[in-house]
């Protein structure tokens, strides 16, 4: 990048600037992004807009399926969509923090640009995240050649506890950049706890299943031996001279009557695991229906419900 082409960019940057009138949600984003003024102006400059569905799809395509985008830096423009959901509270401001990564990127110098590649490559791999790693094989698959343009923007929004050299890097760009790595975890932390009480809730269902079936055969087999036990003593009884004296007789049947009484308690207890069963499922439901309703809160492909 030469001088001149900066030089180009600072004209056309201060121009764009001057133009843009911010409204007060995405000046409540930078303040709460904290930003310095060397960022903020680089932030207003790219003229941040934060949209509806409809018109961030129009600005922002979604390359796969299965992976929602929350905000994109295009044509020297940041969009960032409308997430809604108060448990998120906060997202919009880390996605408004990486894209202006993205923006001060493409304005780098290759000098620059050059020596923060093994910096960030660096700090890639000290961080050996597996849901990182998968992130940067889709964006290798999705945006060829800008995976440090990417790293650029995530570890410096998502992780704390950087190398001395990036750490006073992004400060140029925010007077607390902690602040917006916490917010980052706050947001993941939601989607992390429902996904862990899923995990458990499964456990616990699936071992509660298997300790209900265990007991239910079990359960039916003395069951069915009890039915001839007592089929045979019936029997029995009603011959002559069955039962030599009453007191045979008696303790036969007690025999019987403790035996109906322990399986009695049995059935007690899986009727008890059964109900706790259809309780944990409940739950487990419920958990499901809130990480979809929180998944849909991110997918900007839903449209817009209408006004009335």
């Amino acid at each position: 990048m030469s001088i001149g082409w900066i030089q180009r960019q600072q004209i056309l940057d201060s121009v764009s600037y001057y133009q843009y009138s911010p409204t007060p949600a995405v000046e409540e984003i930078a303040k709460d992004a904290e930003l310095t003024d060397p960022a903020m102006f680089t932030f207003y400059a790219s003229h941040p807009k934060i949209e509806l569905s409809k018109q961030f799809n129009q600005h922002c395509q979604r390359k796969e399926a299965d992976s929602p985008i929350l905000g994109c830096y295009s044509a020297g423009r940041i969009y960032i969509f409308d997430v809604t959901d108060e448990r998120l509270e906060g997202i919009k401001v880390v996605t408004a923090a990486h894209e202006l990564l993205h923006a001060v990127y493409e304005r780098l110098p290759d000098s620059e640009k050059n020596r923060l590649k093994p910096l960030l490559e660096a700090e890639y791999k000290k961080i050996s995240d597996s849901d990182l790693q998968v992130r940067m094989k889709y964006y290798e698959k999705t945006e060829p050649g800008e995976s440090i343009n990417e790293l650029h923007s995530i570890i410096g929004t998502e992780y704390g506890s950087l190398s001395p050299e990036l750490e006073e890097y992004y400060g140029q760009f925010f007077k607390d950049r902690t602040a917006i790595v916490s917010l980052h975890t706050k947001v993941e932390r939601v989607f992390d706890n429902l996904s862990e009480e899923a995990d458990n809730l499964v456990d616990q269902i699936e071992l509660l299943a298997s300790r209900i079936n265990s007991a239910t055969r079990d359960y039916n087999a003395d069951i069915n031996r009890l039915s001839a036990e007592v089929r045979a003593f019936n029997q029995r009884a009603q011959r002559t001279g069955g039962f030599t004296t009453q007191s045979e007789f008696e303790a036969a049947r007690a025999e019987l009557v403790q035996e109906s009484d322990r399986l009695n308690a049995v059935r007690q207890d899986i009727e008890s695991d059964v109900a706790t069963y259809k309780s944990l499922l409940a739950k487990l439901d419920a958990i499901n229906t809130e990480s979809s309703s929180l998944n849909q809160s991110l997918d900007s492909t839903l449209s817009d419900v209408p006004t009335i």
